[in-house]
């Protein structure tokens, strides 16, 4: 449950009982060098207790350096004189000492809200913490910076920040975000401009809501930003059985499922696209991404892989992404793993895994596009991989994409399949934290209860890797 922060006097959740505990030390690193050991516990720099892994970096970068930590219950001084960035190596157990900031917004598409229990712990962390934006990649609402946060962005240069912006009409912003401080972004951006911070953009779209002339506007407005804003990204508001039935239940309480539309009393009902919808979302994208390709040099507006694979379109080519600024967000992900495809097969041996068996577990909605992947795959290689598109039965059919499957819907999908060999699943769908699935369960777990190998992937070519392994141990048993 949030608590009040001693440090920061604010709400957080998933507190470490250890603040600053070094969880790992990279070996030829100045932290491996001063005999700095897991289990340690970072205390201060140069007196000065510390917030978080980023206030650390920071204040441990200058050229005068008296680090202390503690060890056994005593606490050891380490006094230094550094020349320019040194390279400390210590990954520390929790990035935030005083635990994650908690949300202060009350969004209708939130997916906290949407989840039922029994998922693992930190889910149901509501977080809005610009350290993990940092971090990690998370989008923030910017509307719980104090004063204090925006000297601290600017003094220790905390940059590039992920910002769920959704809309810049103030009043659309506040009544989706259900914050009053909402309404300020464009002010708060042209904030993070000034103090010369690089930020990203994105807009969780609702259909009839904040898209359409709204899309428009905000894509305008944000287009009055320089190169400090790298990228705007645009994604489909997603629901599960459970914030279904959530909102249905809740149409009169206006702090949780439903708003009010600026300028009239027609109240915002969240739910998902239709087809056609979703088809005229892409054809208002690619009018903006061919006028920001002139204007802007790069497409800098790119829209989330689900648009393009719900109406059967192709996703764009490598090209139109940029480098792939969001791909932690999911986007561009499809297109991302399409060219990894080719980057192997163009290397691979024809028939290297010839026999070897397996199958590919995916969400419905990348479905087709992963049965013609790996058929591809089985063709150039010899294998004789089988792909099964696994309906989400614990968050519901409509949510269809592979990084939110759990333990509970791949044990009812194959539970009674017979194995033939390992099952592969996305690397997705486990936390980098906890290794687990969204319901807390893990991949040895699955092993156990499916009778096979269960083993996370990223691209093809792990796979392969995978499959190689495994044919040469066979090999090694049977000689």
């Amino acid at each position: 449950m949030p608590v009040v922060s001693p440090l920061t006097h604010r709400r957080v959740d998933l507190v470490p009982t250890r603040p600053g505990v070094v969880a790992e030390v990279s070996p030829f690193s100045l932290a491996a060098e001063l005999g700095i050991e897991t289990g340690d516990r970072v205390v201060a720099v140069n007196g000065a207790p510390l917030d978080d892994a980023l206030d650390f970096q920071f204040r441990a970068q200058t050229e005068d350096v008296a680090l202390d930590v503690e060890r056994d219950g005593a606490v050891v001084r380490y006094e230094l004189a550094l020349e320019g960035d040194e390279f400390w190596g210590i990954t520390f157990a929790d990035p935030t000492f005083d635990g994650v900031r908690v949300c202060e917004n009350a969004c209708p598409f939130c997916f906290i809200k949407q989840i039922p229990k029994g998922m693992r712990r930190s889910l149901y962390v509501m977080d809005d913490d610009f350290r993990y934006s940092m971090l990690y990649g998370s989008f923030v609402t910017l509307t719980n910076l104090s004063e204090d946060d925006w000297r601290r962005i600017e003094e220790q240069h905390i940059s590039p920040l992920h910002v769920s912006v959704h809309a810049t009409d103030p009043e659309l912003r506040v009544a989706l975000v259900g914050n009053p401080k909402a309404g300020r972004i464009m002010d708060d951006l042209a904030r993070l401009e000034r103090l010369g911070i690089d930020f990203h953009a994105q807009l969780v779209l609702c259909p009839g809501v904040n898209d359409g002339a709204h899309l428009d506007r905000s894509l305008r407005d944000l287009s009055s930003f320089g190169d400090r804003l790298l990228s705007v990204a645009g994604v489909p508001v997603g629901l599960t059985k459970h914030g279904l039935e959530r909102q249905s239940k809740q149409l009169r309480l206006s702090r949780t499922c439903m708003r009010t539309l600026p300028g009239n009393q027609v109240q915002i009902q969240v739910r998902r696209y239709e087809r056609h919808e979703a088809e005229a979302v892409i054809a208002q994208a690619e009018a903006w991404q061919a006028r920001f390709r002139r204007e802007r040099g790069g497409t800098f507006f790119f829209l989330g892989d689900e648009f393009y694979l719900m109406t059967g379109q192709p996703v764009p080519p490598e090209s139109a992404y940029g480098g792939f600024p969001q791909i932690e967000d999911g986007i561009g992900i499809t297109r991302q793993f399409l060219v990894q495809l080719d980057h192997y097969l163009r290397r691979a041996r024809p028939g290297t895994l010839t026999g070897a068996r397996g199958t590919v577990a995916c969400g419905t909605l990348i479905g087709p596009t992963m049965r013609d992947a790996v058929a591809r795959f089985n063709r150039e290689t010899g294998a004789l991989l089988d792909v099964v598109p696994v309906e989400n039965r614990f968050l519901g059919a409509e949510i269809n994409v592979s990084g939110l499957l759990t333990g509970h819907d791949l044990r009812a999908e194959f539970a009674n399949r017979p194995p033939d060999g390992p099952l592969y699943v996305s690397d997705r769908m486990l936390s980098r934290r906890t290794g687990t699935l969204l319901d807390d369960s893990t991949l040895d777990d699955l092993a156990v209860d499916l009778g096979r190998p269960v083993v996370a992937a990223e691209t093809m070519a792990e796979v392969a890797r995978d499959l190689r392994a495994r044919t040469r141990r066979t090999r090694a048993r049977a000689a």
